[in-house]
């Protein structure tokens, strides 16, 4: 499939250069935008990835430099680059190494420019088998995707899993919810079910949670239904749906994949708000090689 453009965020991983290679041949793009977030803890992990990126481009290659300290700024960035360059263009979202935050600042803006929309997403062979990310700053609402607040109403807080349980920790303290839906993924990897089951015993211990539910995070179409069929449902026996009595907050902490779910159904519920939990620090063997890939299209 030819598509105008190609977006992606640069990284040091091995399957950010392999993935965006794949794509090239695949897609064939008129222009590849690069956003570069300027952290100075991982810029010089970068270098190698970029380097070869400038030579696999050439002048198809359009530099978007993006601040992580400064989300409101970013705002404005996405906002110009994406009226100027993908404006009912056919657009291809390589989601594999950015931020849940980037990839709803992408499909809004390609929303809100008429773009025909498209995601990849390239797994790695393999996770870390120590930590991946730590020390998680505070989380936020995302400007334009921060949902309709029904007043006096109790919080929902539903979250897609990953194997950041630090992350997941601060991001409950944080919005004290009246109510949390944790969705885990349904994998018979025995590090991930060995991770649901920690992630279970620290949230019905800490925060008396029992609403747990299993999804197949890389099934968007499937998550789609689960997620909003327990959405759909009423609290204790009552006639009215989460939907209508909770103020509902959304994070993904899980596959990318998910977040591609979550903004679906934003989409369609436009109520709901869409969150962003930052890490500050990454470990540089975040991941090894890459493995399957997915895809699939954004219906606006």
């Amino acid at each position: 499939m030819k598509c105008d453009i190609l977006i992606a965020v640069l990284s040091w991983e091995e399957r950010y250069i392999k993935g965006l290679v794949k794509s090239i041949s695949e897609y064939n793009p008129d222009k590849v935008l690069l956003f570069k977030y300027d952290n100075p803890l991982t810029a010089e992990w970068k270098m190698d990835n970029y380097k070869m990126t400038k030579q696999l481009l050439g002048d198809k290659l359009v530099e978007v430099e993006i601040k992580v300290q400064r989300p409101e700024e970013n705002w404005f960035i996405f906002l110009k680059i994406f009226h100027e360059n993908c404006k009912g263009k056919k657009v291809v979202l390589d989601s594999t190494t950015m931020t849940r935050e980037a990839i709803w600042l992408c499909l809004y803006n390609c929303k809100i420019n008429g773009c025909q929309a498209n995601y990849i997403y390239y797994t790695p062979n393999d996770y870390s088998g120590d930590w991946i990310s730590r020390d998680p700053g505070k989380p936020r609402l995302l400007y334009k995707m921060s949902g309709i607040a029904k007043l006096g109403a109790p919080t929902l807080l539903l979250v897609t899993t990953g194997f950041d349980l630090e992350r997941l920790d601060s991001l409950i303290y944080c919005f004290e919810p009246k109510l949390t839906m944790v969705f885990l993924p349904n994998s018979n990897n025995e590090r991930n079910r060995e991770n649901s089951k920690r992630c279970k015993d620290l949230l019905k211990r800490k925060y008396n949670i029992e609403l747990f539910y299993e999804y197949s995070p890389y099934d968007t179409e499937a998550s789609f239904k689960l997620i909003l069929e327990k959405l759909q449902q009423a609290e204790n026996g009552g006639t009215d749906s989460y939907l209508d009595t909770h103020n509902i907050i959304f994070n993904s902490l899980g596959a990318k994949t998910s977040a591609i779910t979550l903004f679906n159904i934003w989409l369609k519920y436009p109520q709901v708000a869409l969150s962003y939990i930052p890490s500050k620090e990454y470990n540089k063997e975040y991941s090894t090689g890459i493995g399957e890939s997915y895809r699939g299209k954004i219906e606006f």
